[in-house]
């Protein structure tokens, strides 16, 4: 059996973990800030208090962040999407945020995003699947273990 066949998604994984801790945990930012995350009980979303947006985030989102971080070699620059629009400044879709701006929730060059880097980075980092560093995200493991 190679690599490949033993890929899974990051979706997959954190919500296989977060059941596995009574459907919530607590993970914790790079500057230390503790954010509790939970299971929203439909199979298809979690919740984060930090991240009111409704619908609530879906675990694929941490696809398209897994996916970013293996077309940019492992490592990916977090970005900003609270002071730059889509496309602009800090806020280009190689960026995390960017990508999630555009591929998850299919905004356009030009549109204003939310940014849940924060919080989505610290999940992350909880799954042993990134390192969360300051400004970055970047693949644990090989890149090649991810769907």
């Amino acid at each position: 059996m190679n690599s490949l066949d033993k890929a899974r998604k990051a979706s997959q994984v954190i919500r296989e973990k977060l059941l596995e801790h009574g459907g919530h945990a607590t993970v914790n930012s790079v500057q230390g800030k503790a954010y509790v995350i939970r299971d929203a009980g439909d199979g298809k979303s979690f919740l984060c208090r930090q991240l009111p947006v409704t619908p609530p985030y879906r675990y694929e989102v941490f696809d398209v962040v897994v996916q970013r971080l293996q077309e940019s070699g492992g490592k990916a620059r977090k970005g900003n999407g609270r002071n730059y629009r889509l496309g602009q400044g800090r806020c280009t879709e190689d960026t995390i945020v960017g990508a999630i701006g555009k591929y998850y929730w299919g905004k356009q060059e030009g549109d204003s995003v939310f940014d849940p880097v924060f919080v989505l980075a610290a999940v992350l980092e909880w799954a042993d699947i990134a390192y969360n560093g300051r400004g970055y995200l970047e693949l644990m493991g090989a890149s090649e273990q991810w769907d």
